[in-house]
């Protein structure tokens, strides 16, 4: 292809944004040898000058890792800032905009957006990494002055910024190699569009003004305010646990094993403590945002994303155990070392693909994936590598834990941590294990992952929960460096049958609340409630000497409230969305639906298990569409919901559960629930299901080909009565009332140059009952397009014929017009209508003209009363309102048309000095316009409901918030002792 000059391109973000991110690449290799090379010379001088006094060439080396980890920073914050100019200016040449952002696309998501994709995902990982690193060279320089030996800044930073090279590599979009054999290393986010595929779009110059329409946009589910704070604070997470893992490789490294793991505690506190939140928002998000109804659904991403956590809780408490005893030292580096490594792993598996069968939020393929297990490999090799080597030199105690000490249990409990993460890594891994067959034998016998992914994980971790819930209670009465345990056995036991006691009472009351006969799941919720009892009894008993352990205490009762919410939730949900009597040969429903769902018409109430429900409105803006459901909640004690002049009302209250469609395809991209939160339930509500024209154009389309529409003609004002045939249809009357030149339509949304028609008609069934409608015809860039609506209550498809325009055409031809002079208030008689002035509107709404910013625009208000005996009516009311424009010197009248009077006013002139207006008139010509109406029509003003009351939902985020809460009042004494 010849060299072509292309019009309004902005190469100024991407020629910024490449720079740096090379730039931020070098950077991180510059800061990883520096740091590297001033450890190796501080270990070298501890041999001649002692281990507070570094060389001169190891403090030079440290500035220049300094220095250089400072640009890496900039750098990494520049390439941020190039993405989000280009996704926030909308330059769609850009295909990291292209793909991510649309026109409509709100600013408060944009965010989302660039998180969205994965390049954005990297960046933010480094951006935290950045963060915490230049904290920890301020925090370490502030140690350094107080303790040389508190300082491992340099073997720490060699290690970070090694991780940051990795994942700056992520971001290269480098291609080399020879011949077919082409190794791709990165993805650029700062390419062009028409440098990531070849279009016939890309031969024209111009091509940037035409990508607005092509744009992808977010990912409708991705469109909710979690999805702003969720990633940045899981992401925080993540690269939180590279700073554990980066003590443990310095303690390693320079053989100060204790040393090491005291500045890391506080690190490893507040990583879980991070992580934990990050994860419990992703909770939240899917409650809220997703239709499965829950917080936790064992997806593999789910999976991957809670096991680094486990395992670095399993790494504190043996650090705690390390700290207090010596014991322990070993396996807390294998675990911090672990808990970076499955970080490492959970990336590989969201972002390679291979989960992209088994996940709904896993990342598609994006040639990465040998990269990705270098980068693991790096990491995995070197960690192993040191901890094995070290692994005899680690000093232990002499003497083994006593089995009444607890250290010995805290250890016992952090081996329990890893059985889980075995267990879930394993069935979250089946993917993994197949493909590494299918590489090597295509042939080889598949694992098979389990049907119910839930059952399967629940009746595994359940046992976990409940030994780690009597575990946790019981071990908080135990001392560290037990050696007279017989003199402290009193004490001991007397707790445990104190918190025992209330434990099962509290347990036997909670039984009646939760409703349940399986006495596996009464072992569950008695370890839920012992470990409450007992941490609340330690709180009391011993905390006080002890404030320290005020965040241990705290963790472990909101664990047992977690397990408490986790049971409730799960036996004590109950669907209320029932009522089989009434859907009956209303819907086809299986047996299963039947039990979970009902059919709402819209205006009608439905009662449904204690509830009277209504599906009241819906509003559509823009691809989003919002239902309003209203719940009345009933007290049936003295009466039947059928018989509703006996039932108290006792609680009222709407929901908006809503439908996200994709705006190319119209189809329905995501269905988002709505919950009313109450103080020990929540009521949640899902739309299952709409009408099927509703969820697909398609199958819209091939609906309303099948439809037979009859064919008529009918003048302004007319009334007839057509024939039926479908003999579920009742006999009806039609008339057509008007135009409308300012339409909506549900399904409309109007364009500058659009020329829409609205067709005003009231149906009438028997003596009082009548029914409106207004189909739509629209003239867009020379194309007609019809738009029916529905007559759900007569079951009938009514539309405009497309011929409507030409109709329109033959009417207003040749218009005679008289001029009749009013002053204000004055009615005269026009055509048989009585026509009155009644004044002025100095700020007329104007449609279908495009005023200028100089113009004076005002219209006179008219009422038409029509006293003639017209189709069902004996009077009828019309308002019309002609707009007179000045503009310059020059006059512009804008007539207005009531159709159904036959009638056309225009301004002619105004005469101040004597304050009265010459309207013109003009009798339009009768004609007849086309409509068609079909018979028997599928309804389209249902939706189909599913809710449910969740129970015990307020324990399980209480549960969450405690765990978190004692992790950072633990960090919080921790930083308070370091100061």
């Amino acid at each position: 292809m010849p060299d072509i000059q292309y019009l309004n391109e902005h190469l100024l973000p991407r020629n910024v944004g490449h720079a740096a991110i090379i730039l931020s690449f070098i950077a991180a290799l510059v800061a990883t040898i520096a740091y590297f090379l001033a450890t190796q010379k501080e270990k070298n001088s501890q041999n001649t000058e002692g281990p507070t006094l570094p060389s001169k060439d190891a403090a030079a080396w440290q500035n220049l890792g300094r220095w250089a980890f400072g640009v890496h920073g900039i750098a990494v914050g520049t390439v941020i800032f190039s993405i989000f100019y280009v996704m926030v200016t909308k330059k769609f040449e850009y295909f990291y905009a292209h793909s991510h952002v649309d026109t409509e696309l709100p600013f408060r998501y944009v965010f989302a957006a660039f998180w969205e994709g994965q390049e954005g995902s990297f960046l933010l990982w480094m951006f935290w990494h950045v963060v915490l690193g230049g904290w920890l060279i301020l925090r370490n320089q502030h140690l350094a002055r107080k303790d040389r030996s508190l300082s491992f800044e340099n073997p720490v930073l060699a290690s970070l910024a090694s991780i940051q090279v990795f994942l700056g590599s992520m971001i290269l979009g480098l291609h080399f190699g020879f011949g077919e054999y082409i190794i791709k290393w990165g993805s650029n986010p700062m390419l062009l569009l028409r440098e990531t595929m070849d279009a016939p779009l890309f031969s024209q110059a111009d091509y940037v003004g035409k990508l607005a329409a092509s744009a992808k946009g977010l990912n409708p589910l991705l469109q909710n305010y979690w999805m702003t704070i969720h990633p940045p604070t899981l992401f925080l997470g993540f690269a939180s646990t590279s700073i554990p893992f980066c003590f443990a490789i310095a303690g390693l490294w320079t053989k100060r094993f204790k040393e090491a793991l005291k500045p890391a505690l506080g690190w490893s506190l507040f990583s879980a403590a991070i992580l934990g939140t990050g994860i419990l928002m992703g909770g939240a998000w899917a409650y809220e945002a997703l239709s499965f109804n829950g917080y936790w659904a064992w997806d593999p991403v789910e999976n991957m994303s809670l096991v680094p956590w486990i395992v670095l809780v399993a790494g504190l408490h043996t650090h705690i155990v390390a700290n207090a005893t010596g014991h322990s030292v070993r396996a807390t580096y294998g675990f911090y070392i672990l808990t970076f490594l499955l970080t490492l792993y959970s990336t590989f598996l969201t972002r390679s693909g291979i989960l992209g069968d088994t996940s709904a939020h896993a990342f598609t393929e994006m040639g990465l994936e040998w990269q990705l297990v270098l980068f693991q490999g790096f990491f995995l090799v070197g960690g192993l590598f040191l901890l094995f080597k070290n692994w005899k030199n680690i000093e232990v105690p002499e003497k083994e834990e006593s089995i009444t000490s607890r250290e010995f249990w805290l250890f016992i409990g952090s081996l329990v941590l890893i059985l889980s993460v075995v267990l879930m890594s394993f069935t979250t891994s089946i993917p993994v294990f197949n493909s590494i067959l299918t590489y090597f034998s295509p042939s080889a016998k598949k694992f098979t992952a389990p049907v119910d992914v839930l059952g399967h994980y629940n009746k595994t971790q359940l046992w976990i929960a409940v030994f780690m819930g009597l575990l946790s209670a019981a071990t908080q009465f135990l001392r560290f460096r037990e050696t007279n345990f017989a003199k402290w056995q009193p004490t001991f036991l007397r707790h445990l049958a104190i918190t025992s006691g209330l434990a099962l009472g509290f347990t036997g009351l909670l039984l009646g609340w939760i409703d349940t006969r399986n006495w596996q799941f009464g072992l569950m919720l008695f370890a839920g409630v012992f470990t409450v009892m007992a941490n609340l009894d330690y709180a009391f008993s011993f905390m006080r000497r002890n404030l320290k352990a005020a965040g241990s205490a705290i963790s472990h009762v909101g664990f047992g409230v977690l397990v408490v919410g986790i049971l409730a939730f799960g036996v004590n949900k109950k669907w209320i969305s029932s009522n089989r009597f009434a859907m009956e040969g209303l819907i086809n429903f299986t047996e299963d639906q039947f039990n979970k769902n009902v059919l709402l018409i819209k205006g009608a109430k439905l009662p449904m298990n204690g509830y009277l429900v209504s599906y009241d409105s819906d509003t559509t803006y823009l691809n989003r569409r919002d239902f309003t459901l209203t719940f009345r909640k009933q007290d049936l004690s003295k009466g039947t919901l059928e018989n509703s002049a006996n039932v108290r009302l006792l609680d009222s209250f709407t929901v908006h559960p809503y439908v996200l469609y994709d705006k190319k395809t119209g189809k329905i991209a995501s269905t988002n629930p709505d919950t009313r939160h109450f103080l020990t339930y929540d009521v949640f509500s899902h739309l299952a299901a709409l009408p099927p024209s509703e969820q697909d154009p398609e199958v819209g389309r091939q609906l309303e080909d099948s439809l037979h529409y009859h064919d008529m003609s009918v003048s302004m004002g007319e009334t007839i009565q057509p024939e039926i045939e479908n003999p579920k249809t009742p006999q009806y009357r039609v008339r057509l009332d008007g135009i409308n030149p300012t339409p909506t339509h549900p399904k409309y949304k109007a364009e500058e140059k659009d020329v829409a028609i609205g067709i005003k008609m009231t149906f009438f069934v028997g003596k009082d009952s009548t029914f409106s409608a207004e189909p739509l015809v629209l003239l867009r860039e020379d194309n007609i397009y019809q738009l029916p609506v529905t007559i759900n209550q007569l079951g009938l498809r009514v539309k405009a014929g497309a011929e409507i325009f030409d109709k329109l055409f033959e009417q207003q031809k040749d218009l005679v017009y008289k001029d009749y002079v009013f002053s204000q208030g004055q009615t005269l008689k026009i055509n048989g209508k009585d026509v009155t002035f009644e004044g002025v509107d100095a700020s007329p709404k104007v449609d279908n003209f495009k005023m200028e910013a100089q113009d004076l625009a005002f219209s006179a208000k008219l009422k038409i009363k029509d006293n003639g005996l017209v189709g069902d009516k004996t009077e009828r009311i019309f308002n019309a309102k002609p707009v007179f424009i000045i503009r310059g010197n020059k006059p512009i009248a804008l007539k207005d048309d009531i159709a159904g009077l036959g009638m056309s006013f225009s301004i002619g002139k105004v005469n101040p000095d004597t304050k009265q207006i010459t309207i013109e008139v003009a009798q339009t010509k009768p004609v007849k316009m086309p409509i068609a109406i079909a018979e028997d029509a599928p309804r389209t003003d249902y939706v189909v409901l599913e809710a449910t009351i969740n129970p015990g939902i307020n324990l399980v985020w209480l549960g969450c918030i405690l765990m978190l809460l004692g992790l950072s009042v633990a960090m919080i004494f921790r930083i308070r002792q370091r100061a």
